[in-house]
Formats: structure tokens, C-alpha cells, sequence
């Protein structure tokens, strides 16, 4: 994780905080998250403007591959 997107992280969850989310992010949600906007720019998908065909498919494609990961390290 780079420093940029440990920044970009840590405002995401400022923003939450202020707006009444539950829960502040585990360590591993914030791993998720980067590894979903890698996936986003892999396959050059805006998630904001994703269409639900767009989106389901970024979901699944980074949730496989993002657990695979995990369970073979």
C-alpha cells in the first residue's frame, strides 16, 4: 500500500466519522478497499459511474482474487 492511497484511506474514513458511519475500518477492510480500486483501474471502471453490470463484475473480480490471496499466503 502506498503512501498516497494510506491517505486517501485515513480522509475516507475521516469523512465517515463525521458522517455517522458505525464502525471505523479494520485493517483488512482498508486492504480490501485498495485492492478494489486496483481492480477498478485495472479494467478502467469508475465505480461512481458504473453501471450494475460494470460494478457486480469489479465486485466479484476483486473479492475472488482478494481472498485467493489470502488463503494461499
Amino acid at each position: 500500500m502506498t503512501e498516497q492511497e494510506k491517505r486517501e484511506i485515513v480522509e475516507l474514513e475521516a469523512h465517515a466519522s463525521e458522517n455517522g458511519w458505525v464502525a471505523p475500518l479494520t485493517d483488512n477492510d482498508r486492504d480490501y478497499l485498495v485492492y478494489f480500486r486496483s481492480v477498478c483501474k485495472r479494467y478502467n471502471i469508475v465505480p461512481s459511474r458504473a453501471n450494475r453490470l460494470e460494478y457486480e463484475f469489479v465486485t466479484r473480480v476483486a473479492e475472488s482474487e482478494f481472498y485467493l490471496q489470502r488463503v494461499r499466503t
